[in-house]
């Protein structure tokens, strides 16, 4: 028996999983479109919706019928995108239709056998994707899709902020124009997902058609005054960008603000319409004008190219093309966008650094002797008072040598104002080999040099006094092969364990110190020279 069973069993098994198979499904939903002239027409024509795959179904312009009739053995939901909608509402005598909290309009649909009318109010002609699905699959999808756009959300706000708080380190307000363009980007994506729904279901004027295509038009506004900016699109064509690109981008952002006060009607419609064309010929201008400044090398113009292109192909497929697929038509945008927001990070962050790069380099040359390649007395006082900082905090010895060449105009009027520059450079470039890397070096005066340096002991601040003292005593400088200058000079010095008052306080005594030294000089000058003439 118990073998004639094991032998019975897998037949049995395999025989009801051939019943399973060849048994019909008896589920089914089943759309039909009746405008309202035609609301009693005996035979509107009819759509299976295939489970999880839905229905595209052309919805006409201003107020439309759909009637929705379901077999059902188990609860699902029934769905669809609200793009276009500007109000839906519903007629269910039979049954209780549950609306559920979610991105798109859902209903929850009951068991059983059952008809439901949706009235659609919508501005213009477009085809909207139908759903049902199983509750547990709507679901997983909510939870997916809501992950992937918070994660989009976020980007966008990542992005927002760095390179807003980076336009304004360099003080450049093209990218606060980025930051602003993301932000109505993201809005008017958040808009069209529905996220908002979930949290605020009450809010119909946040959540409203013409509330989305207000961002809509804010998004083509910024993104053209940013592009415009970032590629330099008005300093290469001034009139068209004037004439053609901004005062385009202003007529897309008005007819937005004037879709605010429109109700649906044909007028409103056609804005709609030509708002969209106006939004994809705009890109596609900017688009070849772009191609030209990348051609011509203008920094960033690549990059931008390459995320317009990108723009311009999903926004094909969202107004041209958007009856080939309905994943291409709702997602190739948000995809586009995405790659395009971040390629224009990259290349506005390669943008700030070149300004950050410009920037230290002016700095650089502000405080910069251009003759001697020394600091002058701008950058020189700069530096002084971070030593100065460095030793309130650290400790040390701070010395100050001031330099004046002795008898330089006689140098200008006898050989030339050449033959002084290069005199100044020798002088500049003994001074430097003198001193540590450290250390700095600035030329405050016509003749006049000085140097600030920092030591851990007294006698280090005072070698570097009497080194720099014998090496200046006596320098001879040929101009040429034939001309040979004697050059000498006075090095005064202080020396402060403490913090001096401040840095006009230090030159003035380093000066007093230099002049000292140079009576002392002068006096043994003379002496020498009376005793030769004696």
């Amino acid at each position: 028996m118990t073998k004639l069973f094991s032998l019975l069993f897998p037949l049995f098994f395999s025989l009801f999983s051939y019943a399973q198979e060849i048994i019909p499904n008896n589920e089914y939903c089943q759309i039909q479109l009746i405008n309202t002239e035609q609301a009693r027409s005996a035979s509107p024509r009819v759509e299976n919706l295939v489970k999880e795959k839905g229905a595209l179904l052309s919805i006409p312009a201003g107020k439309s019928r759909l009637r929705l009739s379901c077999r059902l053995d188990e609860q699902a939901v029934f769905t669809f995108g609200k793009d276009e909608i500007m109000d839906v509402s519903w007629e269910a005598q039979q049954v209780k239709l549950i609306p559920l909290a979610a991105s798109s309009p859902s209903f929850l649909l009951p068991t059983g056998t059952f008809s439901v009318d949706f009235i659609f109010l919508t501005h213009h002609n477009f085809k909207q994707n139908f759903v049902w699905k199983p509750v547990a699959a709507f679901l997983d999808y909510s939870l997916f899709n809501n992950i992937i756009m918070g994660v989009f959300y976020g980007l966008c706000l990542t992005l927002i902020l760095y390179v807003y708080f980076m336009g304004q380190v360099v003080g450049d307000t093209r990218f606060q124009f980025y930051s602003l363009y993301v932000f109505c980007a993201a809005t008017f994506f958040l808009l069209q997902e529905g996220q908002l729904n979930i949290f605020l279901p009450q809010q119909n004027f946040l959540l409203s058609h013409q509330f989305y295509l207000l961002f809509a038009g804010l998004t083509v506004f910024t993104a053209t005054v940013f592009i415009v900016r970032l590629t330099e699109l008005q300093s290469a064509w001034p009139k068209i960008t004037r004439y053609g690109l901004e005062l385009g981008a202003s007529g897309v952002l008005l007819m937005s603000v004037l879709m605010l006060f429109l109700d649906h009607n044909n007028l409103s419609g056609l804005i709609g319409n030509t708002m969209a064309r106006m939004t994809l010929l705009l890109m596609l201008g900017i688009l070849i004008l772009v191609s030209i400044q990348a051609y011509r090398n203008v920094q960033g113009a690549t990059l931008v190219f390459l995320s317009l292109a990108l723009m311009v192909v999903a926004m094909i497929f969202r107004i041209v093309l958007n009856d080939v697929n309905p994943f291409l038509q709702r997602y190739a945008l948000i995809i586009a966008f995405a790659f395009e927001a971040f390629i224009l990070a990259i290349a506005v962050s390669a943008r700030i650094k070149n300004i950050k790069a410009d920037k230290m380099l002016a700095e650089s040359q502000a405080n910069t002797d251009e003759l001697c390649n020394v600091l002058n007395r701008r950058g020189w006082n700069k530096k002084t008072n971070e030593v100065l900082s460095e030793q309130k905090t650290n400790g040390g010895f701070i010395c100050l040598l001031y330099i004046d060449l002795n008898d330089f105009k006689q140098i200008n009027d006898k050989w030339g104002h050449d033959a002084g520059d290069k005199v100044l450079k020798v002088v500049a470039d003994i001074i430097r080999h003198q001193l540590h890397s450290i250390d700095s070096i600035g030329r405050i005066g016509g003749d006049e040099f000085v140097t600030l340096s920092i030591f851990h002991q007294r006698s280090e601040a005072e070698n570097l006094a009497i080194r720099v003292r014998e090496r200046l005593q006596a320098v001879n400088l040929y101009i040429d092969k034939q001309t040979k200058i004697e050059v000498s000079a006075s090095v005064g010095h202080v020396i402060y364990d403490e913090p001096p008052k401040g840095v006009d306080h230090m030159l003035s005594q380093a000066d007093e110190s230099m002049y000292q030294i140079k009576r002392s000089n002068k006096q043994v000058q003379n002496q020498q020279k009376n005793y030769a003439n004696s």
